[in-house]
């Protein structure tokens, strides 16, 4: 069951020094690449030619979970033995998953049994790279994004990786995460066609799986967009604004996580690998055609963030006008009061209406003739 979310809430700011913060912090928000804050630590293992894990840690401890299959039976260890899949046979499929990357010893011990390249090693072990697919005589390895709005509404992007070869798939996840559940539990029961069929059509599942991912979290952000959207129209504040931009940042992430994930997809299709066999030829067209549907939506979400922001500084700017409609008028209802108050405030000792009785009655009755004339006059023009 699919678990909800917490809605955005407002920002509750006071000081005008508070808000400037908390409107550059969210500006800001997903724009400082992983690939600048471990640029260093990159440069130094290419110097010094070696395999180092190059992201945050986000487990303590790797744990390891090796599900071995077919139609008939099922296996499951969560040792960190790597010896069966050193042997693998015809009878049976394959599928290592691993939690956590940064025991990289534990990783290498696994690519010399897999017989991996050092290149696939070094690929898997820096989650900061762009996504990528790649072609050996053996397997084929690939990495992509997952991304989810976690609990408090923050973006939770993870880097998974696959290696297919004959009858085995292993994926790489950075945490412990539940992206896989519902296959686990296919796989357990027997349920669907995934014990029915080969380690390809497994990765297909695997993916699907990730995509769903996708869906959900453009889903979440547009249920977010409908709220702005009415505070857009009833009451435009900067908060709103700033929570729109940040919206902006999180479909331009998300669409930048998924044309490599669309591009790898083309890859399988285009070059028809000897990994995926025939028949399975149209699931894969099948997760290509939702990979294009999602990258859709997130189009549609970034013009209607684009279109909301177009409307904020509308309604602002009209806001304004109407302030300045209002002021001017006053100002200038004032104006020719002002001028007939001006004139009897002169301090001349000779002034014709100076003697007058009820000259200061006389005063008042023209100032309020006039009042009344030009909101009379107003009234008609519509300027009120």
């Amino acid at each position: 069951m699919r678990k909800k979310l917490k809605k955005i809430k407002p920002i509750d700011l006071v000081r005008p020094d508070k808000l400037l913060l908390t409107g550059l912090k969210t500006l800001t928000e997903l724009t400082l690449t992983p690939v600048n804050l471990y640029a260093d630590l990159k440069a130094k293992s290419k110097g010094k030619a070696e395999i180092t894990f190059i992201g945050e840690k986000r487990l303590e401890e790797v744990k390891v979970q090796l599900f071995t299959f077919n139609e008939n039976e099922i296996q499951e260890s969560q040792e960190k033995e790597f010896s069966p899949m050193a042997n693998i046979g015809d009878s049976h499929i394959y599928w290592l998953n691993i939690h956590g990357l940064h025991e990289v010893d534990l990783i290498q011990e696994l690519a010399d049994v897999m017989k991996m390249d050092r290149l696939s090693v070094r690929h898997l072990l820096d989650t900061t790279q762009r996504p990528k697919v790649e072609e050996f005589d053996d397997y084929l390895f690939f990495n992509i994004r997952s991304i989810l709005l976690d609990e408090e509404d923050q973006l939770d992007v993870e880097q998974l990786s696959f290696v297919l070869g004959k009858n085995y798939v292993i994926s790489f996840q950075e945490k412990e995460s539940d992206h896989f559940d519902d296959i686990r539990l296919k796989i357990r029961e027997g349920v669907g066609w995934v014990r029915k069929r080969t380690s390809d059509y497994l990765l297909i599942q695997l993916l699907d799986a990730i995509l769903d991912n996708y869906f959900e979290t453009i889903e979440d952000i547009n249920e977010d967009i409908a709220q702005l959207e009415k505070e857009v129209y009833e009451n435009p504040k900067q908060e709103t604004l700033f929570e729109l931009e940040r919206s902006k940042k999180r479909a331009d992430l998300i669409k930048k996580s998924l044309n490599p994930f669309f591009e790898s997809i083309n890859y399988i299709l285009n070059n028809r690998t000897s990994f995926f066999q025939k028949s399975n030829v149209k699931y894969i067209n099948d997760l290509k055609m939702s990979c294009a549907n999602a990258l859709e939506e997130v189009d549609s979400t970034a013009r209607s963030l684009e279109s909301l922001t177009n409307i904020y500084y509308a309604s602002l700017s009209q806001k304004m006008n109407e302030t300045m409609k209002v002021l001017t008028t006053v100002a200038t209802i004032f104006i020719p009061l002002t001028f007939i108050a001006g004139i009897y405030g002169m301090n001349f000792e000779y002034m014709p209406e100076l003697q007058y009785r009820n000259g200061y009655f006389i005063v008042w009755g023209v100032m309020v003739f006039i009042f009344i004339g030009m909101i009379i006059y107003f009234k008609r023009k519509d300027w009120l």
